[in-house]
């Protein structure tokens, strides 16, 4: 966008606008950034197990596990007390949750870095942008100023004019 009718700063307005306008479409394009299936994953597998719905459903599975193996009879016990089938599992399961949590906290940080990031050259941006605006307003009023001295001093002009016609007038009118 280059018009032959705009001034340089003018054109930096422009530029400027249209560099914010794009800056804004890419920090909202950074959720969609290209991610591995194992990226994904752990994305997914975080979301799930963070959720108190997911603790307090995991917590009654628990519960019900230890429960029947302590209230039933020793002959239908698949994990008898201290639950070591029970205790093996969980080991498994915090194995593998650590590596997954640290993947996605990675991740988050990489995507909120990345924000904040754009956050900063939107910010920059808008400052250069005020910046400018700020200058074609100094500059519209310096020639406001200058086109009111102007007018002034053309109407001082015609007024002393008028009152030299007015005194000649006076003195035709006076010589008659």
């Amino acid at each position: 966008m280059k018009p032959d009718n705009l001034n340089p700063l003018h054109q930096k307005v422009v530029d400027t606008i249209l560099k914010v306008r794009n800056a804004l479409t890419r920090s909202n394009s950074i959720e969609e950034d290209k991610t591995t299936f194992g990226e994904r994953m752990s994305d997914r597998i975080f979301s799930v197990g963070s959720k108190w719905r997911t603790i307090v459903f995991f917590a009654m599975v628990l519960i019900v596990w230890m429960a029947y193996n302590l209230l039933v009879s020793p002959n239908y016990r698949f994990d008898p007390y201290p639950f070591p089938l029970m205790t093996f599992i969980l080991a498994g399961i915090a194995a593998i949750q650590a590596p997954i949590i640290m993947i996605s906290q990675h991740r988050q940080n990489e995507k909120h870095s990345k924000r904040i990031a754009a956050g900063l050259k939107i910010d920059n941006e808008v400052l250069a942008l005020h910046q400018s605006i700020t200058l074609l307003i100094e500059q519209q009023l310096q020639q406001v100023h200058e086109n009111q001295q102007l007018t002034l001093s053309r109407l001082n002009e015609l007024h002393v004019k008028t009152d030299q016609r007015q005194m000649e007038g006076v003195a035709d009118n006076n010589k008659k």
